[in-house]
């Protein structure tokens, strides 16, 4: 009688999981996702909070409730949707990007235009596979959107290029002071984690020659983000 109990409850766990399954593969994943007081809806489809209402109190500390820092200290798996939802965002021409129909802001479920725009959120290029908020691909507005870098591990690729800025930078600072001392131009090769960026020459007035770096800006600054690879954090 134990037994047929047991093998009973092991069928319903197992029917009871592959329902979550099913349900799990039909229920689509939106990568993207409309404000619902700008697009109301009957089915509350989108995000529930307006952009402002989103950000809060910004960065903040933990005692500066709707805060960064505060809901990340007292709720993270709401400063995690919270901060999901800002990443499928569809964002307006006023809030930077865009366009849509209206700028976004009517009947979504009378004209669906309000709801696609070209690369209008953070997920229009970081969207693949179809629906995941992660990294970059083929997305329902956007069919021919380009590869975007993935999104996990930027903190690391933002310090490497902390580092070699600085390494590059101190090896500037050296020539400098070396030409100071010596009387006469000094050239120094610009090198970092096995990374060439050619020459640099100092004058003994300070100022340098950068018309052999290649690879970087003649400031130094190595910048990671980006197709040109212009910005210099992903913040």
């Amino acid at each position: 009688m134990r037994k047929h109990k047991k093998i009973k409850n092991m069928n319903s766990i197992c029917w009871l999981v592959g329902v979550g399954v099913v349900l799990g593969v039909l229920t689509p994943v939106l990568g993207q996702l409309t404000d619902q007081t700008q697009t109301p809806n009957i089915a509350h489809s989108g995000i529930a909070k307006s952009y402002p209402e989103q950000i809060g109190m910004g960065r903040g500390d933990v005692m500066t409730e709707d805060s960064s820092a505060c809901i990340i200290a007292r709720d993270p798996f709401r400063a995690i949707r919270r901060g999901r939802q800002i990443f499928q965002r569809k964002f307006t021409l006023e809030q930077g990007v865009g366009p849509r129909t209206n700028d976004g802001v009517g009947n979504i479920e009378v004209d669906g235009s309000h709801g696609a725009g070209l690369a209008d959120s953070c997920a229009a290029c970081h969207g693949r596979p179809r629906g995941s908020a992660g990294f970059g691909g083929d997305v329902y507005t956007r069919p021919d959107s380009r590869d975007a870098p993935h999104l996990f591990g930027l903190g690391l690729q933002e310090m490497l290029a902390d580092e070699i800025t600085q390494d590059l930078r101190a090896v500037r600072t050296q020539a400098i002071a070396d030409a100071r001392v010596q009387n006469h131009n000094v050239t120094r090769t610009l090198t970092s984690k096995g990374i060439n960026y050619g020459l640099i020459t100092a004058h003994p007035d300070a100022s340098v020659d950068t018309s052999g770096v290649h690879g970087v800006n003649p400031d130094l600054r190595v910048r990671p983000f980006f197709a040109q690879g212009g910005t210099i954090s992903i913040r």
